[in-house]
């Protein structure tokens, strides 16, 4: 598959933050469908299939850590590689992350070449 038939959910408040995660991966050809609360992306994902899913931990309406949490309990979701992004990188925010479900963790600020390491390995299979 390639990177042009790669759904990636941005899941990001911050709107400088969502527009800089998609430019970098636009330019790689993945396709981002974007979301600025954990609600917004659960509504997105009720009629969007994604192959991977990018959110912040920290955001009103619904959290990183409450959204992964119900995208995790819905059928077919278990397999979904989703990577938690924090501004904490010294707590263990991370560690945390993973134990709810997410599969990685990026902390902010990070490298263009950071992100796209960890999408590429995640949907390499893709």
């Amino acid at each position: 598959m390639s990177n042009q038939q790669v759904s990636i959910l941005v899941v990001e408040n911050e709107v400088s933050n969502r527009i800089l995660i998609e430019r970098v991966l636009s330019t790689r050809g993945y396709r981002c469908i974007s979301a600025s609360n954990g609600q917004e992306a659960l509504d997105i994902l009720d009629h969007e299939q994604v192959d991977l899913i990018l959110t912040d931990l920290s955001m009103p309406v619904l959290d990183g850590y409450r959204t992964t949490q119900l995208i995790r309990a819905r059928p077919g979701m278990a397999e979904v590689p989703i990577v938690a992004v924090t501004a904490f990188a010294l707590s263990d925010e991370g560690e945390a992350a993973r134990k709810i479900g997410c599969t990685e963790y990026l902390t902010k600020p990070f490298k263009p070449r950071q992100l796209l390491d960890v999408v590429e390995r995640l949907c390499a299979h893709k």
